[in-house]
């Protein structure tokens, strides 16, 4: 049975990034940013959404 593939929206993954801000990880969080070539959440190509989604959960995010 095919499943189709979880969409986000930014404003999702702010919200699962904003707990790992509030712990004290803003900077793995901005490490992760840079490994997929951005600065900041908001010029992460849409494309690539669910994979930061996937390494979010890497660090312990809930999304």
């Amino acid at each position: 049975m095919p499943t189709a593939q979880p969409t986000y929206s930014v404003d999702q993954l702010a919200v699962a990034a904003t707990p790992l801000v509030d712990a004290g990880r803003g900077g793995e969080l901005t490490q992760l940013l840079q490994q997929f070539g951005v600065q900041a959440l908001t010029q992460l190509p849409p494309e690539r959404y669910g994979e930061f989604a996937t390494a979010l959960r890497g660090l312990g995010a809930k999304i």
